[in-house]
């Protein structure tokens, strides 16, 4: 039992520090921005608030620990490129913040008649003021976990089928909590891609950071 649980502790740690680590370099763009720009449009508007899809949004930030780990058991030089990807996804993003800050217009929640509404307004108050915005990491890095799954044979059918499910309903609550606009999944979607395909092509930089990692946390 004890080496099961050190053998999880390992990723669990690596997935801690690149959290950690894409918050660093998150709170840094925030410190060089100028005034945030306005997006948003008419098709936008029309997209409904639907307080049920705080589940899927909340969701995320427990696969941010999860999904990992998944990949580690299966893959540990996949783990690695997924560390190497998703740390790459966030410094992209933050130029791009850097660059082009962005700001969406959100509705206000004052009344919690339910524990969504309370979910929705903890976060909604935490992402206070809001912004970075352009491109939206919810929607990059549930992207990059579909890419990761759907590599080859690597995982079976129903952990495929639950993993693509559960991240293009992450990706619609983006939306529909209105904690982005259609531009920022679509670009957050995009970024994901371009990112991932250049990392899995490039496997020296893989390789070297695999040997690093495996002899430092010894798997």
């Amino acid at each position: 039992m004890k080496e099961k649980i050190e053998y999880y502790l390992k990723p669990l740690l690596i997935s801690a520090l690149a959290v950690i680590g894409q918050l660093t370099i998150y709170k840094l763009s925030v410190a060089f921005q100028n005034n945030p720009t306005l997006i948003g449009n008419n098709i936008d508007n029309k997209i409904p608030f639907i307080i049920y899809f705080i589940i899927p949004y909340t969701i995320w930030y427990i696969l941010l620990f999860l999904m990992p780990i998944i990949i580690y058991k299966k893959d540990k030089k996949d783990f690695t490129r997924y560390i190497i990807t998703y740390l790459s996804i966030s410094l992209f993003a933050d130029i791009i913040y850097i660059i082009y800050p962005t700001t969406i217009i959100r509705p206000e929640i004052t009344n919690t008649p339910n524990i969504l509404y309370s979910i929705a307004k903890i976060i909604f108050t935490i992402d206070t003021p809001i912004r970075n915005c352009f491109p939206s990491l919810h929607c990059a890095v549930s992207t990059l976990w579909i890419l990761f799954i759907l590599e080859k044979n690597k995982y079976n059918t129903k952990t495929k089928i639950i993993t693509i499910l559960i991240n293009i309903l992450i990706i619609l609550s983006t939306l529909l909590i209105k904690q982005h606009v259609l531009i920022d999944a679509i670009s957050g979607i995009l970024l994901a891609i371009i990112i991932y395909y250049i990392i899995k092509q490039n496997k020296t930089i893989t390789n070297k950071l695999h040997n690093k990692l495996s002899k430092i946390f010894k798997y």
